[in-house]
């Protein structure tokens, strides 16, 4: 399944009954194809050579790329770092599929093993990209505890 910032989904229903079942989830596109890699926010101007134009994303997609460069900048790793370990640290199910074209790209990715996100970047990054959950995850969050009798401080509304 994809799953990244700017597509989280899985969020929903899937990962929630991964994690219960005790299974894993292999998810494809981390960084969104290309638009989470950096290129967007690299000194210099937007890198050209990306297979989407930065002239085509919206202000969603633009704030998830600056939030993972502010990010990356204070860990000292690269926004594509962040975006792959941002998938790992939402769950211990989740195993990242690599798209790298080149070495160089592999290597950078591979790079996200060794960073470890905060709890305050993991906030940040995604408050900066808008997601509810939907139903029945906001449906179950709105109930009032009496709903659902002597269980409701048992109830996970992921």
């Amino acid at each position: 399944m994809p799953y990244n910032l700017l597509n989280r989904d899985i969020e929903r229903e899937l990962l929630p009954m991964a994690e219960a079942f005790g299974l894993t989830v292999a998810t494809w596109s981390p960084l969104a194809h290309g638009v989470l890699s950096g290129g967007l926010t690299r000194p210099g101007g937007p890198d050209t050579s990306t297979r989407i134009p930065s002239d085509s994303l919206g202000t969603r997609e633009r704030a998830a790329a600056l939030a993972l460069q502010e990010v990356a900048d204070e860990l000292t790793a690269t926004p594509a770092q962040v975006a792959i370990a941002w998938t790992r640290a939402r769950s211990r199910a989740v195993h990242p599929i690599l798209g790298a074209r080149t070495a160089e790209q592999l290597t950078d990715n591979l790079g996200a093993l060794t960073v470890s996100l905060p709890a305050d970047a993991v906030l940040r990054l995604e408050t900066a990209t808008e997601f509810t959950l939907g139903f029945p995850g906001d449906f179950i969050a709105d109930m009032p505890p009496f709903v659902f009798g002597e269980v409701s401080d048992r109830l996970d509304g992921r």
